[in-house]
């Protein structure tokens, strides 16, 4: 995985890994799934990683949800997606889309962040 040791430095910042993790409930909840799992997240990239995808298997199974909607929530396209899984074939879907969901949604909490203190500056 590229870039591993950013994110695990990014999540390993208390301001960024709790934005992190508001974002990534708010995003869950948005698309229709319970994101309670959120609140116990550690700021750890394998526990994270290995907790999405259990929900996302779990949530494979339920009514009223679709990984892709999810996806389009966090703002993930079908493109990104199928490269992403093209170029890391040896690996699950569900564990490259959790791997995904993380980066987008830390850099999405990163960029907030960058902007807000340029404002704040």
């Amino acid at each position: 995985m590229e870039n591993l040791p950013d994110i695990k430095n990014q999540l390993s910042s208390k301001g960024l890994f709790d934005a992190f993790k508001i974002q990534l409930a708010k995003d869950f909840e948005q698309a229709n799934f319970p994101a309670d799992f959120v609140a116990a997240l550690e700021p750890n990239y394998n526990l994270i990683h290995a907790k999405i995808v259990n929900e996302l298997h779990r949530g494979e199974n339920r009514t009223g949800f679709t990984i892709m909607s999810l996806l389009y929530r966090i703002d993930i396209s079908e493109a990104q997606l199928k490269r992403y899984l093209a170029k890391q074939a040896n690996e699950s879907r569900l564990n490259v889309i959790a791997e995904l969901i993380i980066k987008r949604v830390l850099q999405k909490v990163v960029t907030k962040h960058y902007y807000k203190a340029n404002q704040d500056s």
